[in-house]
């Protein structure tokens, strides 16, 4: 899918990234840089979804992560990938911020980049429910009646915009056929019988909003869309 990219690293590295990816992925966009200051100014300025750190020298890794605590205080809103060899090190990337870390020898950086450009499928009934996903790293669409086909990564449904147990009954068939998918129900009134439903599909989590609130199910929803990232760029 199309996305942006700024790679930093040193030339041979930059230079066989910036190669592979084009081969792989050359509906990217790459820019690249040397230095990670440089890295800390463009990323910051040119709308980029992903920056990626290639591994160096032991001596550049504290300048690593100095850049990646630098990009997350400044707010970059992409996510951030540190290839690194040695455990200790890509444990540092994400204690400074970074989204993830990976062993070059063990997973090529052009499959993990795919990988993390892919945002979750998401599909959500009422409007305040979708309304949680603007600026998150997801791709949102409306819920009717009708079940999405195909299935998303993450379905959220409210009591209040489904008075027809026929829907319920067919959200539980669709959680069974398809156990990948993330389903969260939120009770938000709707009524006696259309809560009833919601708790008999057994679905989890089940969040009571006037009892948990909204911030409770942003917690949630965003540890949920992190789970299903994750999920992806380690399978990659």
């Amino acid at each position: 899918m199309p996305g942006r990219l700024i790679v930093c690293g040193d030339l041979p590295e930059r230079y066989e990234a910036e190669r592979l990816l084009a081969e792989r992925r050359p509906e990217l966009h790459v820019d690249s840089c040397l230095q990670p200051w440089e890295l800390s100014e463009r990323a910051l300025t040119g709308g980029y979804d992903i920056a990626l750190l290639l591994k160096g020298p032991i001596a550049a890794h504290q300048r690593k992560l100095e850049t990646i605590a630098g990009l997350r205080r400044n707010g970059f809103a992409g996510k951030i990938l540190v290839a690194g060899s040695f455990l200790t090190e890509k444990q540092d990337a994400v204690r400074a911020g970074a989204d993830y870390a990976f062993d070059p020898e063990k997973q090529a950086a052009e499959d993990v980049v795919g990988a993390a450009l892919t945002r979750a499928a998401v599909a959500a009934d009422h409007p305040y429910l979708r309304a949680m996903f603007v600026g998150e790293w997801a791709t949102v669409t409306g819920l009717g009646d009708t079940l999405p086909a195909p299935a998303p990564d993450l379905l959220l449904a409210a009591t209040s915009c489904h008075s027809d147990p026929a829907f319920w009954g067919a959200l539980a068939k669709m959680v069974r056929e398809h156990p990948a998918m993330r389903c969260v129900l939120v009770e938000d009134d709707g009524g006696e019988e259309a809560r009833t439903e919601a708790l008999a599909t057994g679905v989890q989590p089940y969040l009571e909003l006037a009892q948990e609130g909204i911030g409770e199910l942003l917690t949630l929803v965003r540890r949920l869309l992190r789970e299903i990232w994750l999920g992806r760029v380690t399978a990659a």
